[in-house]
């Protein structure tokens, strides 16, 4: 199990670094740059890409806290 969590992070650093470096090529080339329409969608789409990474990081990092939380007190007053 952990190794499959291992390749799934890996699989998502892949995939946005595709993501980030075809947005690098694209947008300058799109004539007016960061002005089209294109361009601003690639990047909103992009910027959605790493806040999805982002809260999906931050939500293990809390649950991981709230297990050592719940263990450290015995499991007393810890939400499921």
């Amino acid at each position: 199990m952990r190794e499959a969590a291992r390749l799934r992070r890996w699989i998502g650093v892949a995939v946005l670094l595709i993501a980030v470096g075809i947005a690098w090529v694209v947008i300058p080339r799109l004539g007016s740059g960061a002005r089209s329409p294109v361009a601003i969608v690639l990047v909103c789409g992009v910027a959605v890409l790493v806040m999805k990474l982002v809260e999906r990081q931050v939500h293990q990092w809390f649950r991981r806290w709230a297990e050592r939380q719940a263990a450290r007190t015995g499991g007393r007053g810890a939400k499921p």
